[in-house]
């Protein structure tokens, strides 16, 4: 069995089970044997003895509506009792030909009746039977009861018009999947069938039509090496086949290979003015996809080409900043080292008798060995790094090491026979070199750093400020409003001038003028088609604006 209709059939044979249990629950709560109504003892004897006029049309009322609700579930449950033994032997046989198609119109009236009439009847019987047991014991009870069914009421009545509301639309979109299934299948089909007859016809004479109507329908099929190879036999039996040009040009916007497929999209626009022929706006169209899609193409290239030019300009900047840092650093130390070997020597040469190398240290230097040995104290007691130091001290903190190697060096050469007291000494001179090199900065070359760091930064900012720029000169791009059509505010691409002065778009006018009335909507004096005009100079200028300005067709189309 065909698996919709096996489906349709499940769905019947759910829907008269569920009609089944419904009406055979309800009607048995609304049976009638002797005085005892909905399971509820009911005496009749206060209406009976009672002279007030209420009571009577109150009965009748009782007694109609549990009739109409024993024989509305009573009719429901006959229906189901009568189809469904069919429907469960055609599911366990699985024919083809299924009684639930010819009795669909009694399972959706067995259903509405059940679960839709039959149970708002229900709730309005158990209104009028509390009504009926305390009329004239308390009415206050019969009034809350009323109350509280009648918001149940509302609500039960709300959900069944969603509930079939949205029902019928879900069959709705079945039904049109279906066809859509069924007419996509038959065009399969029917696309097929033609290949046979043209590919018997190319065998028995190759026209260049033949090869064409071929390639159509492997457009259909999203065939595209097969269209590719029709389109070319019919351009090498006729060059200027308008539908074959277009069908190549479809073929290369298929294959992302866009300037291909604008060449032939504008050469078959160029053989329909040649040969006087419209095809409408689909080859227009086509063109306008081919221009979008490559614009985007380009764009997204173009984007980032500048992110990489944008990090590849950040990456110089800071390779640049580093090695004008590092230059000055060692420029720093080569004239401090130039200075301490001056003065060494001039010590050496004053205490070449002596036999212990005394350091003298001034009193300024003493000063400053003190003050960046506080400054040390001060940054290990509350956690600091060496990043807490001054930008030019973190630069200084490697080359130190190697300043002090050549002073240990020096002072050792020139000491070698002192013994103990010069490696004392030398012990001495390495660590207060240490301290006063890794402290002790220069002002003006702090200064230098930070006018380093102050250009780099300034030349990062300029750079970002220009491709921000760019940006949003990206996103500002505006159609001048002379360009652009009074009725649809988009450029007027075919735009024609009335008598009275006033330039549209051909298409919308024309939509204006048949949907609406025969006259200008702006002067609101009488138009027909026949009085349009080709303005033929805005023309030329909208073709040279989109020709210059490509993000026309990415953003409008």
């Amino acid at each position: 069995m065909n698996p919709l209709k096996r489906r349709r059939l499940l769905f019947s044979k759910a829907k008269l089970k569920a009609v089944s249990r419904t009406s055979a629950l309800l009607s048995g709560f609304a049976m009638v044997s002797g005085r005892s109504v909905a399971m509820v003892e009911v005496s009749l004897d206060d209406h009976k003895n009672s002279k007030s006029n209420v009571s009577n049309p109150l009965l009748i009322v009782y007694s109609i509506v549990t009739c109409l609700l024993v024989g509305v579930h009573l009719l429901a449950l006959m229906i189901s009792t009568c189809i469904l033994p069919q429907l469960e032997a055609d599911s366990i046989i699985g024919s083809e030909e299924s009684s639930h198609e010819t009795m669909h119109i009694y399972i959706e009236l067995a259903w509405i009746l059940s679960t839709g009439l039959g149970i708002f009847l229900f709730l309005v019987e158990i209104s009028l039977v509390c009504w009926v047991k305390f009329f004239f014991v308390t009415r206050m009870a019969a009034i809350a009861t009323t109350i509280v069914i009648i918001p149940i009421i509302i609500i039960f009545c709300v959900f069944s018009l969603h509930f079939y509301r949205r029902l019928v639309s879900f069959k709705l979109s079945r039904h049109q999947d279906e066809l859509n299934e069924i007419e996509n299948s038959l065009s399969i089909r029917k696309l097929a069938s033609n290949n046979d007859c043209y590919n018997s016809a190319i065998q028995q004479s190759e026209k260049a039509i033949y090869y064409v109507n071929r390639a159509l329908c492997y457009i259909k099929l999203k065939q595209w090496d097969k269209v590719y190879l029709d389109s070319r036999h019919a351009l090498d039996l006729d060059s200027t086949y308008i539908k074959a040009n277009c069908y190549l040009g479809q073929y290369y916007l298929e294959q992302q290979r866009y300037d291909e497929a604008i060449y032939y999209f504008k050469y078959s626009l160029d053989l329909c003015k040649l040969q006087n022929k419209n095809f409408g706006d689909e080859i227009n169209r086509l063109l306008r996809i081919a221009q979008k899609n490559r614009f985007l193409l380009i764009e997204n290239k173009r984007i980032d080409c500048e992110i990489e030019l944008q990090t590849y300009l950040k990456t110089l900047i800071m390779n640049d900043k580093e090695k004008r840092i590092q230059q000055r650093i060692e420029n720093y130390i080569h004239d401090k080292e130039q200075e301490k070997k001056g003065e060494s020597i001039n010590e050496n040469n004053s205490n070449e008798n002596t036999k212990h190398y005394v350091i003298n240290v001034t009193p300024r230097e003493k000063t400053m060995v003190s003050e960046s040995m506080d400054t040390t104290n001060r940054l290990s007691n509350n956690g600091g790094n060496s990043s807490d130091l001054p930008l030019s001290k973190q630069y200084l903190s490697k080359a130190i090491g190697h300043h002090n190697t050549e002073i240990s060096t020096t002072l050792g050469t020139l000491t070698s026979g002192t013994g103990t007291a010069v490696t004392g000494a030398t012990t001495t001179t390495t660590a207060a070199s240490q301290t006063i090199g890794s402290n002790i900065i220069d002002h003006q070359l702090e200064e230098d750093l930070k006018d380093i760091e102050r250009v780099c930064d300034k030349s990062l900012s300029e750079m970002n400020r220009l491709f921000n720029e760019l940006d949003q000169r990206r996103q500002k791009r505006e159609i001048p409003e002379y360009l652009t059509c009074k009725l649809c505010y988009d450029i007027m691409r075919d735009p024609v001038i009335t008598p009275y002065g006033i330039t549209y778009c051909r298409g919308c006018i024309e939509e204006n003028l048949f949907k609406v009335n025969h006259m200008d909507p702006i002067v609101n004096k009488p138009l027909v088609v026949e009085q349009l005009i080709n303005n033929l100079v805005l023309k030329e200028i909208v073709e040279k604006f989109i020709k210059d300005n490509d993000w026309v067709d990415a953003e409008l189309f």
